[in-house]
């Protein structure tokens, strides 16, 4: 692969630009003074202290400023807040909602409480990717702690980070849709999952939970934070967390080959997840934090296909390690600076029925005198080639550093701005039997963002952006942006904000050679042009409180890297055609006391390959989720309802003359119910029920072929015969019961 070198002295400009620069605004920018609560926690959460507060409390006092609320949750990060007030629909799920759903993957989570979010693959194979608004997985970026988890694709299979993430540690879920690649990187295009996770904070406090169910689905977490000083300016926290299932079954009988039923069938369906690491934060001074965070996180999953691999035993591994600067040099100036270094690593040992392709017939491997007929199974696996048996495994993987830099600065109550860089390196770290090149690719982006607050338009906030990155083999790139939120009367307002974005071709894609695929080295990067737009009220009636939203969104990606289905080998290619996403959202949260809550969102999507007029694969036309959750005055109870309802979502046929799969077209139901004992409630116990009704449903659908097929072997069936691909269904959980047990101390 071509790559770029950098010298030291240019990524030292780099960083000296970003930290030497001083142009944004501190997200409390409007029209109307701010409340002096909304100051305190934005300036509290990007590390300010009580005399930074107090001057931020004093500079708002002769500032024209107007408070915006994000929809979902009150309290929200400074960079939520920011692109919220700046045209961006922002939506905040805390870490009780989360405990409250039992979720035990994020999968479960994206599909249960995110806006606009439906899963690529299936929350139970134990590998998935997170999509919103008709995006793919290249366009729709998921950051933990600021880390990007994209993958960079190593040679063998990829390696999917969103599976990596333990739902107990999280803190909050920002979701940002609309393009959002301006300080989030080139790959979120279509909208980014912003995930904090819980961190110490110089006092002593811990939680532990278990839980218990269907599948034999175990789980053990926990996290300990204590100050390494009386002061508490040194504190850490360890962590961690172990979940094993046997799983659901995944694949029907019906969807498996003759030979793969002669050999047993799929009947591992077992996956698991192993979480550990340590955070240390040193609060410098009042004004100044620095956090680190080490982590190490392992998965095993069965990686298997009804009409290919029968038994596919699957390792990812994912050491990290990240660290958070943030200084607040005064009122109207801020720092911040982020680094993070990866190294994911997949083991993935695929077999295949082994098949007489003999005319006439095959010695049997377990008994000679006995002949096996022409397309049948042998008795025996066989291996799939490049990827290595045991101690002769081949690994794959990548390494990736990146470090960001931002400054933000107030100049007056009207104008401010942002200014810093980012610069993304890294390479395969695959075997050398897998012979990708290991060069470092290296990406830099400087990052230019004016925010505007004109004093002659009250309630306007306009913001212009504008990111140059730069990588050697694909040339340099501008990604443009613009947002634009305005307040109008009677607590409603109308946003707006669009760019583009692009995404670069995976190493995997370009590269890597197997017997089922094969890689393109002329792909060309993904373009991605996005609009997002919408209208909504902030109301209150008594007790109740309702927020409430309508918008769309526009996107057209040109370029699109796609793989052919069916073939053997499969290939990615450009499309020439642009394609062409249209949707609709609908969000409505109803706040009634503090008993009652209810909120639903509705999502319609019209994603096509220009002139095909044929929606993409895997892209459901509409979905919608909901949430009815009562609490008791006393705290002590609570029960929620989950229901998600999903509409047609196809996967077309990998010739002409094979029809679409329709995998959608479904409603499931899903239900907690919650108790807290002890003075300070301290204990939780819980009951989730999935599927209550018993929905026979599907997470994926994909075609297979009789390749493996006696049919197939024999050239009954030929694979430009439609009779040689056949539908099949990765089937949801049916109706299941799970316990939990959880103690704060």
């Amino acid at each position: 692969m071509s790559a770029i070198h950098v010298r030291v002295p240019f990524r030292r400009t780099l960083l000296s630009l970003a930290v030497g620069a001083t142009i944004c605004s501190l997200p409390a920018q409007a029209q109307d003074a701010v409340a002096p609560a909304a100051v305190d926690l934005l300036v509290a959460q990007a590390g300010a202290g009580a005399a930074v507060i107090e001057a931020a409390q004093a500079a708002v006092a002769v500032s024209v400023v107007e408070e915006v609320e994000v929809l979902g949750h009150e309290r929200v990060t400074a960079v939520a807040q920011d692109l919220k007030q700046f045209g961006n629909q922002v939506q905040v799920i805390s870490a009780e909602q989360i405990e409250a759903g039992g979720y035990t993957n994020m999968a479960e989570l994206a599909q249960g409480l995110i806006a606009g979010a439906y899963v690529g693959y299936s929350p139970d194979e134990g590998e998935f990717t997170i999509r919103l608004d008709g995006g793919g997985d290249r366009d729709t970026l998921v950051t933990l702690d600021d880390v990007p988890l994209y993958d960079r694709g190593p040679g063998v299979e990829d390696i999917w980070g969103s599976t990596l993430i333990d739902p107990h540690m999280i803190e909050s879920v920002e979701v940002f849709r609309g393009g959002q690649s301006l300080y989030f990187g080139s790959n979120a295009g279509v909208g980014l999952v912003s995930i904090r996770t819980k961190k110490p904070d110089g006092t002593q406090k811990g939680e532990m939970g278990f839980s218990y169910g269907s599948f034999n689905t175990r789980e053990i977490w926990g996290n300990y934070s204590f100050p390494l000083t009386a002061s508490g300016k040194h504190s850490v926290m360890f962590y961690g967390g172990r979940l094993g299932t046997d799983g659901p079954t995944i694949f029907s009988r019906e969807s498996q080959t003759d030979n793969h039923l002669a050999a047993g069938g799929i009947t591992d369906y077992s996956n698991s997840r192993d979480d550990i690491g340590v955070k240390y934060l040193w609060k410098i001074d009042s004004s100044s934090q620095l956090l680190a965070n080490l982590q190490y996180v392992q998965i095993d999953f069965q990686d298997t296909f009804p009409n290919t691999t029968i038994y596919g035993p699957t390792k990812s591994k994912m050491p990290l390690f990240n660290l958070s600067y943030n200084k607040t040099w005064s009122s109207a100036v801020r720092t911040d600076i982020t680094a993070s270094y990866r190294k994911p690593e997949l083991i993935n040992t695929k077999f295949l029925p082994e098949i007489c392709r003999i005319e006439a017939g095959c010695q049997s491997p377990g008994n000679p005198s006995t002949t096996i007929e022409w397309g049948h199974w042998t008795g025996r696996l066989e291996p799939q080639t490049q990827r290595g048996i045991g101690i002769n495994a081949i690994p794959a993987g990548f390494e990736e550093m990146i470090v960001t830099a931002l400054n933000h600065v107030s100049f007056t109550p009207s104008v401010g701005a942002t200014l810093g860089a980012q610069s993304t390196n890294y390479r395969d770290a695959s075997d050398a039997r897998v012979r990708i090149d290991d060069d470092i690719v290296s990406s830099n982006a400087l990052i230019a963002d004016l925010h505007l607050t004109p004093t002659f338009s009250p309630g306007t906030n306009l913001s212009i952006a504008g990111r140059v990155e730069n990588e050697k083999s694909f040339g340099t790139k501008t990604i443009g942006k613009f947002g634009l939120h305005q307040n109008l009367p009677g607590s409603t307002f109308v946003r707006v904000n669009g760019g583009n974005s692009f995404s670069l071709p995976r190493t995997n894609e370009l590269y890597s050679n197997t017997d089922t695929m094969v890689g393109n080295p002329d792909l060309k990067p993904e373009k991605t042009k996005t609009l997002n737009y919408g209208a909504g009220a902030n109301l209150r009636f008594g007790e109740a409180q309702v927020q409430v939203e309508i918008g769309g969104f526009a996107t057209d990606i040109t370029d699109r890297i796609q793989s052919t289905s069916g073939l053997t080998p499969n290939t990615r290619y450009n499309t020439d055609a642009v394609t062409e996403i249209r949707g609709m959202v609908a969000d409505v949260q109803v706040q009634l006391a503090s008993n009652w809550l209810l909120s639903a969102n509705y999502t319609q999507q019209k994603a096509e390959v220009e002139g095909t007029h044929r929606q993409i694969d895997a892209t459901p036309e509409w979905f919608a989720t909901g949430q009815l959750r009562y609490t008791t005055s006393d705290r002590r109870y609570q029960f929620n309802l989950l229901p998600r309802l999903q509409g047609r979502t196809i996967t077309n046929g990998p010739i002409a003359s094979v029809p679409a799969y329709n995998w959608g077209d479904w409603f499931v139901l899903n239900a907690t119910a919650q108790y807290w004992a002890g003075e300070g409630r301290e204990h939780r116990l819980q009951l989730r029920l999935e599927n209550i009704l018993d929905e026979d449903y599907s997470n994926r659908g994909l075609f297979g072929n009789l390749q493996y097929a006696s049919a197939g072997v024999r050239r009954e069936v030929l694979p430009t015969d439609p009779e040689y691909y056949y539908p099949y269904a990765f089937q949801a959980k049916p109706r299941s019961v799970f316990f939990t047990y959880s103690y704060e101390f």
